[in-house]
């Protein structure tokens, strides 16, 4: 295999909140998936209140493994504040998302990295929808459209775990503690005339647990943050806040 190429550093952040059976299974993915591409990483595991074992083993990563860092929420803060929590620690020039459930499929965590550097930002962009519930890919479908045709881009997905640069993640505000955060981060990232590149990503069944995706919070959460998006991106014209 190659040596690793030269260049800026990643900080890989996985927010898990009850994914002790998860868990390791996404660190090692996030490993392999680096090995050859980018030598300068550090993983940061936020545990999120777990009630379980996560937070445990976490731990137990983090001493095994030089490269891993483990923080922890008392109570859960939720999916959005954990991910900015590591976000905030990062020592390396960019910020990547790995969600500690392990539902993206290796293949697909190596093409996201080897992406780094080709844009401003890395958008992976689900590309076996089909293998998802009937309700939340119509929503899925639903939601891109109307983010589409009100912000004027042409995106596949906004929902997916980007890549910063990590001085861009730190200015970029967020009004929900829901799962939409990931499209807020996106059109505000978007709207100051950041270059983005799409990276098709499959995803996978998760072997423990169940997804909490969608939700009448979440629902709600997304509608209200169009509407702060409106009012910040195509109004006042200020997408930084």
């Amino acid at each position: 295999m190659a040596p690793p190429r030269p260049g800026p550093g990643i900080t890989v952040v996985i927010p898990a909140r009850n994914e002790e059976g998860n868990l390791k299974g996404t660190v090692q993915t996030v490993v392999d998936a680096l090995e050859g591409i980018i030598a300068d990483y550090e993983i940061v595991v936020v545990n999120d209140g777990s009630s379980d074992g996560t937070g445990a083993l976490a731990d137990r990563l983090a001493a095994e493994m030089p490269c891993v860092l483990a923080l922890h929420n008392a109570p859960s803060r939720g999916f959005a504040a954990a991910y900015r929590r590591g976000a905030a620690v990062a020592t390396k020039s960019f910020v990547a998302l790995i969600p500690g459930d392990n539902e993206i499929q290796p293949v697909s965590v190596r093409a996201i990295f080897e992406a780094v550097g080709t844009a401003d930002i890395v958008v992976p962009v689900t590309d076996n929808q089909h293998d998802r519930p009937w309700l939340r890919r119509t929503l899925s479908r639903i939601f891109t459209t109307v983010v589409n045709r009100l912000f004027g881009f042409d995106l596949r997905y906004f929902q997916g775990p980007c890549i910063y640069p990590t001085d861009l993640v730190r200015q970029l505000p967020t009004s929900t503690a829901g799962f939409v955060f990931l499209t807020e981060m996106l059109v505000r990232a978007l709207s100051t005339g950041r270059r983005a590149v799409q990276v098709p990503m499959l995803i996978q069944p998760r072997q423990f647990g169940s997804s909490s995706a969608v939700s009448l919070y979440n629902v709600v959460s997304a509608l209200f943050t169009l509407a702060v998006l409106v009012r910040d991106v195509k109004v006042r014209r200020r997408p930084l806040g």
